[in-house]
C-alpha cells in the first residue's frame, strides 16, 4: 500500500511538476484515508469504503470544501493505479463530489488597498521594505502566495518589465508588472544571487507562505480593515474585481489571474454589480 502511494507522489513530483505544498497535501489526504481503511487492500475496496470514508469526515466536521478536495486526492491518486493497470476496479470512479455551496469572492476597495499600503510605510520595523513590496506586487500582479514564495531573482526581467511565476500544477507563465513596480523588485535584488529566493525570513531562509499570511493579517488589522472571510487571498480577489471595474475583459483577466477555466474568472461579474447594471440600460429602446 505504501509502496503505491510513493510511486504515486514520485510521479507527481517528477512528471507533473507539482510543488513540495501540493505533494504534502497529497500525502496527509492519502495517509489519512489508508489509516481509516486499515489494512485492507487497494483491490478489495468498494465504494461503500469510500463512502464511509467521507461520513468519517463529515463526523469530523470537515466542512464540505475539505470533503471536496480529500475526495479529489483519492480520485486522482486511483485513477493513476488504474492507468498503471495496478488495480481491477476503480472504487472511486462514480463517487459523487460533495456540493459546495459557492461564495462571491470577498475583496478590498482601492480605498481600503491604499489604507494598507499606507499602514505599512509607517512601520518601523527592519522589514518594512519587504513587507511593502510583497503588499505591493500582490495588489499590481494578483499572483498566489505560493507563487509568491517562490520567486526567485532569476524569476525578474526588470528590463522587459516580466516575472515567472510557478503556476498551479508546474506550469510557468511569464507576467508582464509596471515600470515602477519593476524599479522597485529591481532595489530589492541588487544585492543578490541570480539563484536566490527574492524574499527572505528573518533567519535568512526563503519567506514562507504561513510567514507571509501572519504578515498580511497584522497590517490588515492595522488598517481596521475586518470584512468578514478576509485574507491574504482576498488582495488577488481584489486584483480581478479592479481590472474588471476598469473595463479589462473576462480573457484578460483569466491569463493576468492564471485560471485554467474562464467559469473561475466569471465569479467577479457577481461582484461588479453596479457596472452591470450600468450596462443593461445599453439594451434600453429609447
Amino acid at each position: 500500500m505504501q509502496k503505491y502511494i510513493k510511486q504515486y507522489l514520485d510521479y507527481l513530483r517528477i512528471e507533473k511538476v507539482l510543488s513540495e505544498r501540493t505533494i504534502e497535501i497529497y500525502t496527509r489526504d492519502l495517509s489519512e484515508f489508508v489509516k481509516f481503511i486499515k489494512k485492507s487492500s487497494f483491490n478489495k475496496l468498494a465504494r461503500a469504503h469510500i463512502r464511509e470514508f467521507l461520513c468519517f469526515l463529515a463526523e469530523k466536521n470537515n466542512q464540505p470544501i475539505t470533503r471536496r478536495r480529500k475526495l479529489t486526492s483519492l480520485k486522482n491518486f486511483f485513477q493513476f493505479l488504474e492507468s498503471e493497470n495496478l488495480i481491477k476496479n476503480n472504487p472511486v470512479k462514480n463517487i459523487a463530489m460533495p456540493k459546495v455551496k459557492e461564495k462571491e469572492p470577498s475583496y478590498l476597495t482601492e480605498a481600503e488597498l491604499k489604507k494598507l499600503i499606507g499602514i505599512i510605510k509607517k512601520d518601523k520595523s527592519k522589514h518594512q521594505k519587504r513587507n511593502e513590496l510583497i503588499v505591493t506586487i500582490f495588489i499590481e500582479t494578483g499572483i498566489r502566495i505560493s507563487e509568491l514564495v517562490n520567486l526567485d531573482v532569476c524569476d525578474i526581467d526588470a528590463k522587459s518589465k516580466t516575472i515567472i511565476v510557478k503556476r498551479k500544477g508546474g506550469q510557468k507563465q511569464s507576467i508582464p508588472i509596471n515600470a515602477k513596480l519593476a524599479r522597485k523588485i529591481k532595489q530589492a535584488y541588487k544585492n543578490k544571487e541570480m539563484d536566490e529566493p527574492l524574499f527572505f525570513s528573518s533567519f535568512k531562509k526563503r519567506i514562507t507562505q504561513r510567514r507571509v499570511g501572519m504578515l498580511i493579517q497584522k497590517y490588515l488589522k492595522l488598517a481596521g480593515i475586518t470584512k468578514p472571510n478576509i485574507s491574504v487571498h482576498s488582495i488577488r480577489h481584489s486584483f480581478c474585481s479592479r481590472l474588471l471595474e476598469k473595463g479589462v475583459n473576462l480573457k484578460t483577466i483569466q491569463i493576468l489571474a492564471g485560471h485554467k477555466n474562464i467559469s473561475t474568472t466569471e465569479r467577479y461579474l457577481h461582484i461588479d454589480k453596479s457596472r452591470l447594471r450600468k450596462e443593461v440600460r445599453l439594451a434600453e429602446i429609447n
